[in-house]
C-alpha cells in the first residue's frame, strides 16, 4: 500500500511539474504567435470584405495598417537578438513588399489580388517555418 501511495504521489508531482514546464514554454513564443495570430485575423477580414465587394469600408484601411505595423515587428519578434536568418528575412522581406502593394482604396478585384499575394507570401515562410 506505501508503493501504491508513493506511485501516485510521483505521477501527482509530475503532472504537475510537466505543467508548470509546458506554461513556461508557452509564455516564451506568446509574442510570435499574437503577431501570427493578428496576421491572420486581419488579412481573413480583409480577404473576406474584398469578396463580399465591401471593400471600400473604412475597416481595410485598418486591416492594411495593421498589416503593416506587424510586418515591421517581424524580425524582432522571429530571430533572437543578435541572429541572422537570410532565409527567414527574406520571407519577411516578401511580406513587407506585398503588403506594401496592397491599395485599400483600390477597386475590390486589385485588392483581392493583392489579398492572395499576401497569404502566398505567408504561406511561402510557413511551408519552411511552421
Amino acid at each position: 500500500m506505501r508503493y501504491f501511495i508513493c506511485l501516485l504521489v510521483g505521477l501527482l508531482a509530475g503532472a504537475i511539474v510537466s505543467g508548470m514546464f509546458s506554461g513556461a514554454m508557452q509564455r516564451r513564443n506568446a509574442w510570435p504567435r499574437a503577431l501570427m495570430n493578428v496576421m491572420q485575423h486581419e488579412l481573413g477580414a480583409a480577404r473576406s470584405a474584398a469578396r463580399s465587394d465591401t471593400c471600400a469600408a473604412p475597416a481595410q484601411g485598418v486591416s492594411a495598417e495593421h498589416l503593416r505595423l506587424v510586418a515591421g515587428d517581424l524580425d524582432a519578434a522571429l530571430l533572437a537578438p543578435g541572429t541572422k536568418d537570410r532565409v527567414l528575412s527574406q520571407y519577411i522581406g516578401d511580406f513587407r513588399k506585398s503588403v506594401a502593394t496592397w491599395d485599400a482604396n483600390a477597386a475590390c478585384a486589385r485588392q483581392a489580388q493583392a489579398l492572395t499575394a499576401i497569404a502566398n507570401a505567408c504561406e511561402a515562410c510557413h511551408r519552411d517555418y511552421r
